[in-house]
């Protein structure tokens, strides 16, 4: 799909939510419809502790919002999302055995009688415990989602991700901040409040630091300037309305002499507003470091299937072969040969000394 107004507008969007949070239901809505799905949902799931919250939905049945949450422990798919690729989609109907999972527990439980059949996924952060989703659901009408479908979500995912990004930083220091400085004061990351022209309104002690090194930005006369061309060709489009307009998505890749990348997203503060003349709040940081889990480790390094993957997680969850099999909706011989093609693969022969050796993968990167 290549970008057209309609998607330009759909990003912009999403970059609105994160200075207005109470655009996500209404932006929800908006990408559920281009997907021609029924019902979205983004969550905060711990599979560990067998437990989900939503942050935000759109055409959520409250009653279902309330089984999901508290059957989370049931459902066999939670666990994919310490596995998957950030902002890769995911497709029920392609990536799992679909027929086991509606017969499942959990999709039984929750699901069962309300018409709802596929859902597109894409996890959007991630610690080595928990993660956070979008989940697009499509109805028997829909049927499967289609390569256009998955292929719009792939395009959008980025900058969903970015959004939370740009709001979790600034939300997690609206409690204790009074102002929106005050807020900027307390990150890790560079932040400045430029105007079109380049004038620095306000920048945070990181912003300091990375001013005071010159190496992809710098300060000249109380104005912003790029070092390299990536950072002049982002000032410049941040510079005029039309800029900002036909680039409402942007993320830019600013890379110095040596090598060394920090990552730029951009707001406009009067975004909520629909209006793009005034300040731009600015958000430099540096690439996170790949991120695994034990699961995503273990499905890596041992190669193996989304259903042995799915077999894993239950069974790390100390759920005997019986109870895996009621979850996931498959016979215990499934489950059975599934966990033989695990030990055949670790070289383990017991379940006790396999847990052993998938928790020994828990990345030492963050806690």
């Amino acid at each position: 799909m290549k970008p057209d107004e309609a998607f330009s507008n759909l990003v912009g969007r999403v970059y609105d939510c994160a200075l207005d949070v109470t655009l996500w239901t209404d932006v929800l809505g908006e990408i559920t419809e281009s997907l021609g799905g029924a019902m979205a949902t983004v969550i905060s799931a711990d599979p560990i502790q067998g437990q989900q919250t939503f942050a935000a939905a759109w055409n959520q049945p409250p009653d279902l919002a309330e089984l999901m949450q508290a059957n989370a422990s049931l459902n066999p798919t939670l666990p994919f999302g310490l596995t998957l690729p950030l902002c890769e989609p995911t497709c029920m109907t392609r990536h799992i055995d679909v027929a086991a999972f509606h017969r499942s527990r959990y999709w039984i439980t929750c699901f069962a009688e309300r018409g709802y059949y596929d859902c597109l996924a894409g996890a959007l952060t991630r610690t080595v415990t928990t993660f956070t989703a979008l989940g697009i659901f499509g109805d028997r009408v829909k049927g499967a989602y289609t390569d256009k479908d998955i292929e719009l979500l792939r395009l959008l995912l980025p900058h969903l991700k970015r959004s939370l990004d740009i709001a979790g930083l600034l939300g997690r220091r609206r409690v204790e901040a009074e102002t929106l400085h005050a807020a900027l004061d307390a990150l890790r990351d560079a932040a400045l409040i430029i105007e079109a022209d380049g004038t620095i309104l306000f920048r945070n002690e990181a912003a300091d630091a990375e001013l005071a090194k010159a190496r992809i930005i710098r300060e000249h006369e109380g104005r912003l300037l790029g070092v390299t061309r990536e950072a002049v060709n982002l000032l410049d489009t941040l510079s005029s309305t039309e800029g900002r307009i036909r680039h409402r998505g942007l993320d830019a890749r600013l890379v110095d002499k040596a090598g060394d990348a920090l990552h730029a997203n951009w707001a406009s503060l009067d975004a909520a507003n629909q209006g793009l003349e005034g300040p731009v709040l600015l958000l430099l940081r540096a690439p996170e470091a790949a991120l695994k889990t034990p699961i995503s480790s273990a499905a890596v390094q041992f190669a193996l299937t989304s259903g042995e993957t799915l077999v894993l997680a239950q069974l790390l969850n100390g759920h005997t072969l019986a109870a895996v099999a009621d979850i996931l909706g498959v016979a215990r011989s499934t489950v059975k040969s599934h966990l033989d093609a695990i030990y055949r693969k670790t070289g383990m022969n017991r379940q006790s000394e396999l847990v052993k050796l998938v928790m020994s993968l828990a990345s030492p990167l963050r806690q």
